[in-house]
């Protein structure tokens, strides 16, 4: 054979196995950050939506040129329903070198990866598919770069699908987006074009909507940057109340972070808002902070979160908040007023056909401290306020005009009754010297500076203060320490440590049978039977009491059986999915399940009886966990 064609031969399988050698390399590289995404999807979503909400990669296919991966979207099930709410989301990705399916879509990018998303089938979205006539509800395209950079064009298509007595109608979608390697920055849009919600009785419809985003992570967490939405119209319909139509709703809100302080802004308007077809304006809102810290704006959205989950996932008449939960908002304000931050109104502006009504606000926070007991603070956190209020006489009398109009009355009667109530709120305002009028508007200068309020100049009375201050002003900031009463028992007192009685009558309430000893340190331990929970036994122990028979903290714990073999994986992904209990092993390689419950601050029967209940049944899931098969 001739030797340059044997070399050329040799030379294009060398190519080749170059070619197929990077091709394998890339597969394996987008395979581990699959892997690194889907760990942080699942923090972000516990944090910010549900930790019962999960997704985990049911299988990956990798190949030399191309791979599939499966991943399951899983959420809680519903008690009455036997069905898993499982959805399935498959990726075709093509990861050679250089590919024809790229180069189709303009990418000439060496080392990258085309990535095609969509939905299969499950038992839980049957009827999703035959709502889109069996297409995949979601049709993705992905490219990523050699440098983790993710380019996303996805395209969501209408359905129309009616669930028991609720109907959704979905007019499609599309998501065009940049996400940064490990979320280092996000930058896109979803359209909407339009969505409609009903159950025959109340009807939600939006039109034409844009959510966008051009964000990076912060040195705490937040998204700095600009995000906002664009809706062009959104209608509340309801048999019981009057349509609410508002059109062109526009928000944004800015993030600048630096040295972990928070500026920005917050912008809101609506061109135009419509109750029962009657015009009542545009509504335009700016508001501005400055020097808030990063951590602790982290930490309140954080715990906003944790309640709005047990919201969606505890029964309907557990606590919403526990005394933890206020004693660390409490906190979190205690330490956000520290750098002296700044908020302003600049300006809120109410405009009809008639004339404009508008507020500014400019107000400094100063540093205070919490209160001993943790709950609340010692002391007013406002060091000045400077406001000025506008208000149109003719556009106050249009509105109140068209209020009546509304509740029935005739047009002409509405104005005239419109005019006389404003003539008369103005000439008590004139009297009282609560503003000044200028051409067709009232004005009012507020402020407040060294513990003094004035109105339009004039020092109000400090009697004249409280009362306002009162009304406006939650009465635990302007309070010092709490005056203990002398006129009867300080019910609140009561409620400040955990007697074992009150343990008692509660699982004496849930026909639970206990027996009261005293551990080795000498405080009340309560050893319950366990009954159906599935437990081997249950303890609740009474913390830290010494000689005084009440206490302010309890440990909660069941143990479970050795024959119940439970692997630390089992215990650790529970710990993830459930916020309330901690699972561990012990030394005797038993499964255990423990909860806390703190009176340190105050805290009601009714709360102590929800945390005993919501522990009984932690036990009862935890234990159908161990008896799952694997």
């Amino acid at each position: 054979m001739n030797k340059k064609l044997i070399s050329a031969i040799s030379a294009l399988a060398l190519l080749f196995a170059i070619y197929a050698g990077t091709s394998w390399y890339i597969g394996g590289r987008v395979q581990a950050e699959s892997e690194t995404v889907i760990d942080s999807l699942n923090t972000y979503i516990a944090k910010n939506w549900s930790d019962q909400v999960r997704v985990t990669l049911r299988d990956y296919q990798r190949g030399v040129f191309s791979s599939k991966a499966s991943y399951l979207l899983s959420f809680p099930a519903p008690k009455t329903s036997t069905l898993r709410p499982d959805v399935l989301v498959v990726n075709h990705i093509a990861h050679d070198a250089l590919s024809l399916t790229q180069i189709a879509h303009g990418n000439y990018e060496w080392l990258s990866a085309s990535i095609h998303t969509a939905l299969e089938p499950t038992a839980f979205t049957e009827a999703l598919f035959k709502a889109t006539g069996g297409k995949s509800l979601i049709d993705g395209h992905t490219q990523l770069s050699a440098k983790g950079v993710a380019k996303i064009n996805w395209v969501i298509r209408p359905v129309d699908h009616t669930q028991d007595t609720v109907r959704s109608r979905f007019a499609g979608a599309t998501l065009v987006a940049e996400i940064g390697h490990a979320f280092s920055h996000t930058k896109g849009e979803l359209k909407v074009e339009g969505l409609s919600i009903t159950d025959g009785k109340a009807t939600l419809e939006i039109k034409s909507s844009r959510l966008h985003t051009d964000t990076h992570p912060g040195q705490s967490g937040l998204s700095i940057g600009v995000s906002g939405a664009d809706i062009g119209e959104l209608t509340l319909t309801s048999l019981n109340f009057p349509t609410v139509t508002a059109k062109q709703i526009n928000t944004r809100l800015i993030l600048n972070e630096k040295d972990n302080l928070l500026s920005g802004q917050s912008h809101y308007d609506i061109e135009r808002l419509t109750i029962d077809k009657k015009d009542w304006g545009t509504l335009q809102l700016t508001a501005s902070y400055d020097k808030l810290n990063s951590n602790t704006v982290k930490s309140l959205t954080d715990l906003y979160s944790t309640i709005l989950t047990r919201s969606l996932n505890n029964e309907p008449e557990a606590d919403l908040m526990t005394a933890s939960d206020l004693k660390q908002f409490w906190g979190h304000v205690q330490t956000l007023v520290k750098n002296g931050p700044t908020f302003r109104l600049d300006p809120f502006i109410w405009q009809t056909a008639n004339g404009q009504s508008s507020i500014t606000l400019s107000t400094v926070l100063a540093p205070v401290d919490l209160r001993n007991s943790g709950m609340g603070i010692s002391g007013n956190p406002i060091q000045t306020i400077d406001a000025t209020i506008a208000i149109s006489r003719a556009m106050a009398a249009g509105v109140i005009a068209t209020g009546l109009e509304a509740s029935g009355v005739n047009p002409v009667q509405a104005k005239n009754t419109a005019d006389k109530e404003i003539a008369a709120a103005l000439d008590v305002a004139t009297k009282l010297k609560l503003g000044a009028l200028k051409g067709d508007r009232l004005i009012t200068q507020l402020s407040f500076k060294d513990d003094v309020f004035k109105v339009n100049g004039q020092a109000v009375s400090a009697e004249t203060l409280l009362t306002l201050a009162s009304s406006l002003i939650p009465a635990g900031w302007l309070a010092t320490e709490p005056v203990a009463s002398t006129d009867g028992p300080d019910e609140a007192a009561a409620t400040r440590h955990l007697d074992p009685s009150v343990l008692a009558s509660i699982l004496t309430a849930a026909d639970f049978s206990f027996e009261e000893v005293k551990d080795e340190q000498g405080d009340p331990l309560l050893k319950v039977s366990p009954g159906d929970s599935g437990a081997a036994k249950i303890d609740m122990l009474f913390v830290g009491c010494g000689s005084d028979p009440s206490c302010e903290d309890v440990l909660l714990r069941a143990t479970y059986s050795p024959d119940k073999p439970v692997a630390l994986k089992l215990a650790n992904d529970w710990n993830l999915r459930n916020r309330w209990a901690r699972a561990y092993v012990n030394d005797k390689r038993e499964a255990v399940i423990e909860m806390d419950i703190s009176a340190y601050g105050g805290i009601g029967r009714d709360a102590v009886e929800g945390m005993v209940n919501t522990f009984f049944k932690i036990v009862r899931d935890f234990s159908k966990e161990l008896d799952a098969p694997n």
